[in-house]
């Protein structure tokens, strides 16, 4: 007789542990694709308020950044 393998139905070509863990990595993936997204963003936006912080400060008082050197 066969011995029955306790599984009902169709079965996967691909083992459920390998798509699980093509799964994890794809996710791992998106995560830090995000992460290095978010990290320009960030820095872009310090920058950005580095330069205007400069520029605010260099006009203050009706003095220029040009004349205070």
């Amino acid at each position: 007789m066969t011995e029955l393998t306790g599984m009902v139905g169709f079965a996967s070509s691909i083992p459920e542990k390998t798509l699980s863990r093509r799964r994890r990595l794809g996710i791992e993936l998106f995560a830090t694709l995000a992460l290095a997204v978010s990290l320009i963003v960030a820095a872009t936006a310090v920058s950005i308020g580095m330069a205007r912080a400069q520029a605010c400060h260099g006009t203050a008082n009706g003095v220029t950044l040009s004349t205070r050197l």
